[in-house]
């Protein structure tokens, strides 16, 4: 089921929308069929009693007409004024040509032209006609041994008012049965829906790292295979990040230990380097130099893995950010004039881990500085439930179409083909931020050229609190 909007747009409803509307359309149409039929049931029935009663009534008065001109000298309108008739109902009779009627309002043009053809063929009639007064039926009745013809007409009045009151009635229930389908639908597109939302945060709680949420067992059989097979792939995907985190251990002891060595023993070399040839003084800045890459790459891996495989142990505590991000300005080497004033500001607090965040963010001034022509611009503010660091460069900026990629690991954007760095920087930049609940996107610079990069972490609570900082994550 699917509905249009105004601008033209195909917008598609969403399961509780069209489950609440199947139940309601549902129920309106069994109510309108249900009611329309009653209602003509009800209405043939009616109409064919009080037919029989304007016919058993019209015998009864045609036979005292009868009656009553058979009495020799008897005038027409002496017998219709001795007739009792309702207040709904006028008697019309025709002898030798000449017409008489019990009422002045009513004569011979009042009578329908096929009952009178029918009454001078000698038949009896009835049938119905629309007067101001309302719905009347009219009967007619031959007297051939007067020589008369005999005509009643009755406004059914009651009639019609017994028929609007049936039908307001039964719109009535129509509608009241539409709404009470409505409000099961709302009610069974909840209990349809509820195991979906389960599901669905159960899912969000994992995502956000809670990996020992499960599913609660349920004795529905229609839901017991979808519980286990989500709670046997959360079991599957836990193990997987455990398997990782081993993995991560292991290359960790494995690699930083000679790594450890191999630095310890170029620093002793380096500590003697005057007494080596000049080749050999070159070839010992080389090794230095990619030793020292290799190390903080193989740092950056190790501590990328920990975050994606949600196996770093966070020290949380509250940390004032814009304290936090002069820090990284100045391990960076980014002038401190870079950073805005914030004289007037509102305390912007987030509760992070400080070293980890630390790194981030030198990781992405230095990004500003080597890759995007250097750094312009560096603001935090706070704002409701939420604190913001904007880094601004005056580079080529970032294509619309990498603004994603670049926070992938080992990817490089165009403009950094010739400088060192092995693509980990931003990447470990995303994960750093996404493991305390914040985000990072990338923009056009405020000027329309280079690049801004903004990063959105959740404001902690400026109340004071005495509690010890927080660890979490799970250690490898």
């Amino acid at each position: 089921m699917t509905a249009t909007s105004t601008g033209g747009n195909v917008r598609r409803l969403g399961l509780r929308t069209t489950i609440t509307a199947s139940f309601a359309l549902g129920a309106l149409l069994l109510s309108v069929s249900m009611a329309l039929g009653t209602y003509l049931l009800a209405r043939n029935y009616l109409v064919d009693q009080r037919e029989r009663t304007a016919s058993r009534q019209a015998f009864t008065h045609a036979s005292s007409v009868r009656d009553g001109l058979l009495t020799s000298g008897a005038r027409v309108s002496d017998v219709l004024g001795a007739l009792s008739l309702p207040s709904d109902g006028t008697v019309v009779v025709r002898r030798d040509d000449t017409w008489f009627s019990s009422s002045l309002d009513i004569g011979e043009d009042d009578i329908p032209a096929e009952l009178r053809e029918m009454a001078a063929d000698g038949s009896v009639g009835l049938t119905w006609q629309d007067t101001e007064q309302g719905p009347a039926v009219v009967v007619a009745v031959p007297l051939p041994a007067v020589g008369a013809h005999f005509f009643e007409r009755v406004v059914t009045t009651e009639l019609s008012r017994t028929l609007d009151a049936l039908r307001i009635i039964l719109t009535v229930f129509a509608v009241l049965t539409a709404i009470a389908g409505a409000l099961l639908g709302r009610w069974a597109a909840r209990r349809v829906v509820a195991p979906l939302d389960r599901v669905a945060g159960a899912a969000a709680r994992i995502a956000a790292g809670s990996l020992d949420t499960r599913l609660d067992r349920t004795d529905d059989p229609d839901l017991a295979t979808i519980v286990a097979s989500f709670n046997s792939m959360v079991d599957a995907v836990n193990d997987r990040i455990a398997r990782d985190a081993r993995f991560a251990a292991d290359v960790s002891h494995e690699l930083r230990s000679p790594l450890t060595a191999l630095v310890t023993s170029v620093d002793v070399l380096h500590g003697r380097r005057d007494e080596l040839p000049a080749r050999s003084q070159q070839a010992l800045d080389l090794i230095r130099s990619d030793l020292s890459r290799f190390q903080r790459v193989l740092e950056d891996l190790l501590d990328l893995g920990r975050l994606e495989a949600g196996a770093a142990a966070l020290v949380l505590g509250v940390v004032d950010a814009r304290a936090l991000t002069a820090h990284a300005m100045e391990a960076a080497g980014v002038s401190p004039e870079r950073l805005a004033s914030a004289e007037g500001a509102e305390p912007a607090t987030v509760r992070v881990d400080k070293s980890v965040m630390h790194r981030a963010l030198v990781n992405l001034l230095e990004n500003g500085e080597r890759h995007g022509g250097g750094v312009t611009g560096v603001t935090v503010t706070s704002s409701p439930g939420a604190v913001v660091l904007t880094v601004d460069d005056e580079g080529p900026g970032v294509p619309r179409s990498d603004r994603t990629r670049i926070f992938e690991r080992f990817v490089r954007g165009g403009s950094r083909g010739s400088l060192p760095g092995a693509g980990l920087g931003l990447s470990l930049v995303a994960e750093t931020v996404r493991a305390h609940g914040g985000t990072v996107r990338c923009s056009d610079g405020p000027a329309g050229s280079g690049s801004r990069f903004t990063v959105q972490l959740p404001a902690a609570d400026r109340r004071p609190s005495n509690r010890a900082p927080t660890r979490t994550g799970r250690s490898a």
